[in-house]
């Protein structure tokens, strides 16, 4: 029953969060007016809003216009679900839980939306700091000190990569968005598992960019957000961190 709670839970929240990442970049209200159809921008009625369920009844079209709905609307409600359902497993029902499904609907918006417009707004970033530091306050207060050492040396890592990478390509290969995001990852996790975090990040760009270069859906010097492979990061060392970097010094000691 707790499972089902969740899932329901998680799916109501990604819809919230599918307004946020839509309008947040427009800097519109996340609250008013009602949700609405993004190419005609008819008002859906109540029946037309239900996460998951709404969709595949319109066949993925507005009732409206019949446009194409994109498929990110059911898949960020879905991915909503399935990570407060990961959190709950790998770390119960207790308010550390409640805390880090706040902070990774944030982390959610700001995937997407770097996505989008390959931007990650200070505000999001700034909000963040809050579950955060509520988190380090009630769980490992006692560990501060590594916390701290993770925001810095992580941000400093990504700000020299930038520095050098455009003194070398003569434009800016890292932005400041994700030096301010690493911070934010660095704080959360630690030294240990924030540089773990950021490795998995760098890994995974380089698989998916090697992906499109082979497909050739990758142009030359076109410029990919690396926001979402930072979060992906983020999400893998804060569920199996630990066991992974276990895992692999496993090998040489």
């Amino acid at each position: 029953m707790v499972e089902i709670l969740i899932i329901g839970l998680g799916l109501v929240i990604g819809s919230f969060l599918n307004v946020c990442i839509y309008r947040l970049p427009k800097q519109e209200s996340i609250s008013k007016p009602r949700s609405r159809c993004p190419l005609c921008n008819y008002q859906l009625k109540f029946w037309e809003n239900i996460p998951i369920v709404s969709y595949f009844i319109l066949c993925g079209k507005c009732s409206n216009c019949h446009g194409h709905i994109s498929l990110r609307y059911p898949l960020v409600e879905i991915l909503t679900s399935l990570t407060f359902l990961l959190l709950y497993f790998y770390y119960g029902f207790t308010i550390g839980t409640i805390i880090l499904c706040a902070l990774l609907c944030i982390v959610i918006i700001i995937t997407f939306v770097d996505i989008d417009v390959q931007l990650i707004p200070n505000e999001l970033l700034l909000i963040s700091l809050i579950p955060i530091t509520i988190y380090i306050m009630l769980i490992s207060l006692s560990d501060i000190g590594t916390h701290l050492l993770g925001a810095i040396g992580l941000s400093l890592l990504l700000f020299l990569i930038g520095y050098f990478g455009k003194k070398l390509y003569k434009e800016d290969s890292m932005g400041m968005g994700d030096v301010k995001y690493a911070f934010v990852i660095g704080l959360l996790l630690g030294w240990k598992n924030g540089f773990l975090a950021l490795g998995i990040s760098f890994l995974f760009a380089a698989i998916i960019i090697f992906i499109l270069y082979i497909t050739k859906k990758l142009k030359s010097r076109q410029k990919i957000p690396f926001g979402p492979f930072m979060s992906v990061g983020l999400l893998i060392a804060l569920i199996w961190g630990d066991k992974i970097i276990e895992w692999y010094l496993h090998f040489y000691i």
